[in-house]
């Protein structure tokens, strides 16, 4: 039997709320696929195995360019690449009307077309609801995500952890739930929980005492220097992130010290960096004529076309940014200096 109510309201009026509120997500729906669609049109999906720049590496890449557009429309970054993604995935006449953009989206993640097409049309039983259809929850275990709201014990034991993946947390959390006797009970019952806690308590007074001797950084040095070389330990050493990142950002500086001096201090060293340096002088050629003819083949399409106030105002600070943009290269031609000053970075970022 069908509740009479649900929350606070009658079955009745819920099924009202429900029939107007479909309405107004079938709209959203139309809404985030043309902003995903305009996104792949002034960003292409790259083809997989493609040419690309490393992060940061690229002030003009596909993410400055769908951060001016998300900029513009008030929307994340990260909420607009996802529209893109999701646009791309599901070509206008697989779409389906009656299925919420989010579950096209999780959906998206089947790499294979003809698999994504046939499962978006063919929903699962709800067993809540009794009838077959896509939720957000069954789209994420049919892709093999975890649900957003657990049901079963091992679900719920999985979004514990998830939850307390940070040590603090996890930490803090083991200790509230310690204090219910008969939690502690279990845990003690467990050899290998038990264990582990009893060489925690003394591999942290050893670690205590070894932080005291290598307070100096010269003692530190030497110390990670020899451990390092027994396998057991850098092995572990590099399952920590902070520490394995910590290496290899000075590895990372250490070649980039060696690749400087390499270039100032000797005779091939010179003649590769004027190489390097002819490169960077056609790639900014290259970049000008790009965007001549880009602009050689769009303005002329504004022939009879009067914009708005929103769109003349979207347009000025585009603008802008390519003037300022020109200034910045003819600043750097003249004078070898690339830094921008605050109000130019502001302006590049469309602050």
């Amino acid at each position: 039997m069908p509740t009479a109510t649900i929350g606070h309201v009658t079955r009745e009026r819920y099924e009202e709320i429900i029939a107007a509120d479909r309405e107004l997500v079938g709209q959203m729906q139309r809404i985030q696929f043309t902003i995903g669609d305009h996104a792949l049109e002034i960003e292409p999906m790259q083809p997989n195995g493609g040419a690309h720049p490393a992060p940061g590496q690229d002030l003009f890449g596909v993410d400055f360019s769908l951060g001016i557009y998300a900029d513009d429309l008030g929307l994340s970054l990260s909420t607009v690449r996802s529209y893109r993604f999701a646009a791309h995935r599901w070509p206008e006449p697989q779409r389906r009307h009656g299925v919420s953009h989010k579950v096209h989206y999780i959906l998206a993640g089947i790499a294979d077309d003809a698999e994504r097409f046939e499962a978006i049309d063919a929903p699962p039983l709800d067993e809540r609801a009794g009838a077959r259809r896509w939720t957000t929850d069954l789209a994420k275990k049919h892709v093999g995500q975890r649900p957003d709201r657990p049901e079963t014990p091992a679900q719920k034991v999985a979004a514990i952890h998830r939850l307390a993946n940070d040590d603090e947390v996890a930490a803090q959390v083991a200790a509230d739930v310690l204090r219910r006797p008969q939690v502690a009970a279990k845990v003690v019952a467990d050899d290998t929980a038990r264990h582990m806690v009893n060489k925690a308590q003394t591999t942290q007074h050893k670690a205590e005492v070894v932080h005291d001797l290598i307070g100096d950084d010269t003692v530190a040095a030497q110390v990670a220097s020899d451990v390092l070389r027994r396998p057991e330990v850098a092995a572990r050493v590099v399952a920590d992130d902070t520490a394995r990142h910590a290496v290899n950002r000075a590895q990372t500086d250490r070649s980039r010290q060696q690749a400087d001096a390499f270039r100032r201090e000797t005779p091939a060293g010179r003649v590769v960096r004027k190489i390097e340096r002819t490169a960077e002088f056609l790639d900014l050629v290259g970049a000008c004529h790009r965007f001549v003819a880009a602009c050689g083949k769009t303005v002329p399409r504004l022939r009879d076309r009067h914009l708005s106030d929103d769109e003349q105002a979207v347009l000025a600070q585009n603008v802008a940014r390519c003037r300022a943009t020109l200034d910045w290269i003819e600043t750097a031609a003249e004078t070898g200096k690339v830094d921008m000053d605050e109000e130019l970075a502001r302006l590049l970022r469309g602050e």
